[in-house]
């Protein structure tokens, strides 16, 4: 028995010895037979763990490999919930205000502020509890959430409710809306290490662009086709009411089915790690939030500066910078998505032409977005393409105020073209947030960052239509597209601004 263990231990340091050989040869050769033996074997070892996880490799049709039916899922559920809001938000908002009454101003920017009241709530929780529970089943409640939650607005809608009845109906619904940071996270958790987050950001950026696309052509076809059904009018009128509430409730009924299917979808699509390997990441997570730095005031090695926090040298520095941004710039798009489609309304358009233009200027988006959006942000970097893609969102919104304000011609033309500017400027602006905030952090933190950036951008999203709203109410439709084209480009000013105080100091430091 000893000398057979002596020939096997023999042995082993043998095997050893030569795999530890190899291995140096490896790191060292630049023969290419080596090199392709190194990505064979490779190849081999990563197929033999999916095959332990329950995954497929990336041989055969696409839909064989889990992870590419995980994006899709996530994709997916995204269009599909992304669908049901542009139903209602765009082309259904003067018709809501007329069905409660109201005049343009603060009150009538509540029916736009009540859902991210909600959303101040669920998405500061359902992202960070998604770090802890897992991406797939906070995202698949999420969207069952608010799905039923826009049930009970068709259902006040339907029996006549009152205002208050439906802004708390609405409120509820924005509490589930944490599905939008959480599929972020998890598309930043498969894509971070090979490379390919800034692909699937702008894969979703631009499956979100689709659904405003089809979205408001759907929903005010959808309401001109019921409210022909049953011989309404086109002018709200109070023996109409009922009528056109029932237009306003099928609508609306739509959207929550959209977003039960996408529940659907994201629980039966999405797949994460096996338990054994979420145990084993929860023990590194831990391990690495004792060794590494919170998002305190510590400072980068300057080697992490430019790769981690683009707008900053410290870690909360970055972070409360692109936070700071992010809210300029949803001040802007909630005064925008708010009093736009109220403004050419009172222009005598209608709800189907409405929802026609809307779906119009998503398409010019959707270009920008699978042609363009990437390529830019590979060229210019997130800080440079985040300054790029705000620069025309505040332009156009400046243009917009001074059409509004009757400095320049009051045409359809005009206000159409000041509206594609701003399309073109939000997706070249949309993945650059994302990005910046995921290399800022550890992946354990992620979700609690994301759900931070949710949190500042919702508040940007209660404030603006209620400050604004009254800014349109006291003086004219100019002046709130003006100020809110102001506060945009601001936002491009100081990203600017933070990236060369960062550079500069990057420079006095080496």
């Amino acid at each position: 028995m000893d000398a057979a263990s002596n020939v096997a231990f023999r042995q082993r340091r043998q095997v050893r010895s030569t795999t530890a050989t190899a291995i140096r040869s490896s790191s060292v050769s630049n023969n290419n037979e080596e090199v392709e033996a190194s990505k064979k074997s490779t190849s081999v070892s990563s197929n033999l763990v999916d095959s332990n996880n329950a995954t497929l490799s990336d041989t055969g049709p696409w839909w064989t490999d889990a992870r590419n039916r995980s994006v899709f899922g996530v994709l997916a559920s995204s269009f599909l919930n992304l669908l049901g809001f542009t139903m209602v938000a765009g082309p259904l908002t003067p018709a809501l205000g007329s069905h409660f009454g109201l005049e343009i101003g603060s009150l009538f920017g509540t029916l736009t502020s009540a859902y991210p009241l909600g959303m101040l709530m669920g998405v500061f929780i359902w992202p960070s509890l998604s770090d802890r529970v897992g991406r797939r089943p906070i995202l698949a409640f999420s969207l069952f959430g608010s799905g039923i939650g826009l049930l009970a607005q068709s259902f006040v809608i339907q029996q006549g409710g009152s205002l208050s009845n439906f802004l708390l109906a609405r409120a509820l619904t924005g509490i589930f809306a944490g599905s939008s940071p959480v599929s972020k996270a998890y598309l930043a958790d498969i894509g971070a290490k090979d490379g390919k987050l800034p692909r699937y950001l702008a894969l979703k950026d631009a499956s979100a662009t689709m659904a405003f696309i089809l979205g408001p052509a759907a929903g005010g076809l959808l309401f001109d086709i019921r409210r022909r059904m049953i011989n309404a009018g086109k002018d709200l009128t109070k023996t109409e009411l009922l009528q056109t509430s029932g237009s306003l409730s099928f609508v609306i009924a739509t959207s929550a089915a959209a977003s039960l299917l996408a529940a659907v979808l994201a629980g039966s699509l999405v797949q994460e790690n096996s338990s054994d390997l979420k145990r084993a990441r929860r023990k590194r997570q831990k391990k690495k939030e004792a060794d590494e730095p919170s998002l305190d005031d510590t400072a980068l090695e300057p080697e992490e500066e430019l790769i981690s926090c683009p707008l900053g040298r410290r870690l909360w520095a970055g972070v409360a910078s692109v936070c700071t941004v992010s809210f300029l710039f949803n001040m802007g798009d909630s005064t925008f998505h708010a009093f736009y489609s109220a403004f050419l309304r009172n222009q005598g358009m209608s709800t189907r032409d409405l929802g026609l233009l809307f779906t119009s200027l998503a398409c010019v988006s959707f270009g920008v977005s699978s042609t363009s959006s990437s390529a830019i942000l590979r060229s210019l970097g997130p800080v440079l393409t985040c300054a790029v893609g705000l620069t025309l969102i505040g332009s156009g919104l400046f243009l917009l105020g001074l059409i509004a304000s009757g400095i320049l011609p009051t045409s359809f033309a005009i206000s159409a073209i000041a509206a594609a500017i701003y399309f073109c400027g939000v997706p070249i602006y949309g993945p650059t947030i994302p990005t910046m905030l995921l290399r800022c952090v550890p992946p354990h933190r992620r979700g609690f960052v994301l759900g931070l950036d949710g949190s500042t951008n919702t508040l940007a999203r209660i404030l603006a239509p209620l400050i604004m709203g009254e800014v349109y109410r006291r003086y004219d439709a100019g002046m709130a597209f003006s100020v809110a084209g102001v506060s945009v480009i601001l936002g491009a000013t100081i990203a600017l601004f933070r990236r060369y105080t960062t550079l500069n100091h990057k420079r006095e430091t080496t």
